[in-house]
């Protein structure tokens, strides 16, 4: 009896506990546009960079981005791997594309943070009933059970929303713009989350608009 009454006590925290285990994270594609007729081998070899507003975040937009390219069979680098962390600051995107003209990569993709918003959610508030002894005879072994009536409370739920773009240039001397895309992530639980998430995303696209065969 006595166990039964102190696990009842414990049904408002396991129920927030599985909402937290239950909520996911996840990512929209907010558009995307590529060439019709993109250069042929643009990617042959790739450097991700990514313009996040630390160097953790950098780093790991940039190993996620190549991990996932590779995982579909393209050479891909970081930008840190080779430049350092510190090899294009001060430069825009477009000074970025020109000082690669030349090289043996024949594309760069620029990854940006565009957005960072809050957002609160309500989660309502929910009832359930659980099991509670009454009654107990020793002499007729019987149990009597009824059931309480609970309920959880609502609470708002502050979420942190990503709007990342990616986009992929020539290092041929156009500089032309063959891909772009930008993405939404909901709530990530972290950087590492958020990298690994968006760059699946931007690989799948890819595959989509006939740059990845």
């Amino acid at each position: 009896m006595k166990s039964i009454k102190n696990f009842k006590h414990l049904f408002p925290a396991l129920l927030v506990l599985a909402i937290l285990v239950t909520s996911c994270h996840s990512i929209e594609v907010l558009s995307s546009w590529s060439l019709e007729s993109p250069p042929e081998g643009v990617l042959k070899k790739v450097m991700v960079l990514g313009i996040m507003p630390n160097r953790g975040e950098r780093e790991n937009i940039e190993l996620s981005m190549v991990n996932e390219l590779g995982k579909a069979g393209v050479n891909a680098a970081t930008a840190t791997s080779i430049f350092g962390p510190k090899g294009f600051k001060g430069l825009s995107e477009e000074q970025i594309g020109k000082k690669l003209i030349g090289s043996d990569f024949t594309s760069v993709m620029i990854v940006s943070l565009i957005d960072k918003e809050k957002e609160k959610d309500y989660i309502p508030g929910s009832s359930y009933t659980s099991p509670r002894i009454v009654g107990y005879s020793r002499y007729y072994r019987r149990y009597i059970v009824s059931y309480d009536r609970m309920y959880t409370p609502g609470y708002y739920r502050t979420n942190t929303n990503y709007v990342l773009e990616a986009d992929l240039y020539t290092t041929s001397d156009e500089d032309a713009l063959v891909y772009s895309a930008q993405t939404k992530s909901y709530d990530p639980h972290d950087s590492k989350t958020l990298a690994d998430t968006f760059a699946k995303s931007i690989v799948n696209e890819l595959r989509v608009k006939g740059l990845l065969k």
